[in-house]
């Protein structure tokens, strides 16, 4: 049933578009948004215009060729593209709701933040708003900062946090730093799953300590057993904040609601966002421990962000924490994560796997090649920034067996 509905639906009219062929709009896109995106899609074989867009997969708007989503946008569509009932919920909320007051106290705010800090089993207490990813990374060592008196800063080499201002510095981007005049002894990189290397690194003067749970930009490496207690352990001897960023881990991804759940260390501090508004309205947010959220909420306007916790987001939040919550949606992706270990077992290229948060690494191909002939097969991916020979590799959570099973197929194929 599911693939005849898709097929019926592949042959529908495009959606009316703004400029009448791909080159058009690139040419355009170049000229007033991002020149230098244009030249990098085209190099890696995806220079992709999303026309229809439904459940795993999306059709080019102009050739209509469909592709398999398995990029997520960074995990924008962990639910998949126009999930319905997200879709639906932020429908209906259309007919009373729109932004809001940021000034003004919001049960939709209150309900989705209930429906956040459930999802931690209360361990994180306080919820806090923002429009963005970084902007959520952005407010949590500013919060860390101000709650310890200190201002260095221990994160983790080949990770990105966004591009803001802190969150670019406690990122690994030379190029970024360079530019924009980002550069502090203040902030601080280690290896990934290096525990003496953090110890060396962390003391006295340190504020936090910041972990992307898996490093998405170096191809989701898994973190070691012990990694995440002896990071919460050393921040505990110093008096540091632990953070970990789970913008592109959580919500489900890695197998449990959030990655650090799997790993024995509750943080200080999270951060969430991409999937957070179910990939139809943005939203993003910090959640923190008692102590923390004691302290940072105790003055006039802890933080304030307009479109951050927008009514309409928070309707989409409460969706997505629901469904994310129900044991049926998790007994799924458990599946899928073992139809893809067993589906990878043996094949030509390596693999990392955090759940369904992949990164694929080959030793004959570089990303860019790798990125190229997954496209002409129809599976849509991008090459991991820090991992010259790996791809990041999503698989939407709500793939059936057949589907997954039709992608697994795929990839050995084009990668064998």
């Amino acid at each position: 049933m599911i693939k005849e509905e898709k097929t019926a639906k592949a042959g529908a009219p495009a959606p009316a578009l703004p400029f009448p062929d791909a080159a058009s709009a690139e040419a355009a896109f170049g000229r007033f948004v991002a020149p230098s995106m244009v030249r990098l899609m085209e190099a890696l074989g995806t220079p992709i215009h999303y026309g229809q867009r439904e459940g795993a997969r999306v059709q080019d708007a102009y050739t209509g060729k469909w592709y398999w989503d398995c990029h997520r946008n960074g995990s924008v569509y962990n639910l998949g593209h126009r999930n319905p009932e997200v879709l639906t919920a932020v429908s209906e909320a259309l007919h009373q709701l729109e932004v809001g007051n940021l000034f003004l106290a919001s049960g939709f705010k209150a309900r989705a933040a209930e429906k956040l800090v459930a999802s931690t089993e209360g361990a994180l207490t306080g919820v806090t708003y923002a429009a963005s990813g970084a902007e959520a990374n952005e407010v949590a060592i500013r919060a860390a900062r101000g709650f310890t008196r200190r201002r260095k800063l221990v994160s983790i080499k080949h990770s990105y946090h966004g591009s803001t201002c802190f969150a670019m510095a406690a990122g690994d981007s030379p190029e970024a730093s360079e530019r924009y005049l980002l550069d502090s002894p203040e902030f601080v990189k280690v290896p990934y799953n290096d525990v003496e290397a953090l110890r060396g690194a962390v003391d006295r003067e340190t504020c936090c300590v910041l972990l992307e749970a898996s490093p998405a930009q170096l191809g989701f490496p898994e973190p070691a057993p012990g990694y995440f207690e002896a990071v919460r352990k050393i921040c505990d001897d110093m008096g540091a904040v632990f953070i970990i960023d789970e913008v592109q881990t959580g919500l489900g991804g890695s197998g449990s609601f959030w990655l650090w759940q799997q790993h024995g260390a509750t943080p200080d501090i999270m951060t969430t966002a991409k999937g957070l508004g179910g990939g139809i309205i943005p939203n993003a947010a910090l959640l923190m421990a008692p102590a923390i959220k004691e302290w940072f909420l105790d003055c006039e306007f802890p933080h304030m962000s307009t479109f951050g916790g927008s009514e309409l987001g928070c309707v989409a939040t409460e969706k997505v924490c629901d469904i994310t919550s129900r044991p049926e949606f998790r007994s799924n992706v458990l599946r899928l994560i073992e139809q893809f270990r067993e589906g990878f077992a043996n094949a030509p290229f390596g693999v990392n796997q955090v759940g369904l948060c992949m990164g694929l690494l080959s030793e004959t191909m570089d990303s860019f090649e790798m990125t190229r002939k997954l496209s002409d097969a129809g599976i849509l991916v991008l090459p991991a920034h820090y991992e010259p020979r790996a791809i990041e590799f999503r698989p939407i959570l709500i793939l059936d067996e057949s589907e997954a099973e039709t992608i697994i197929r795929t990839v050995r194929d084009v990668l064998g």
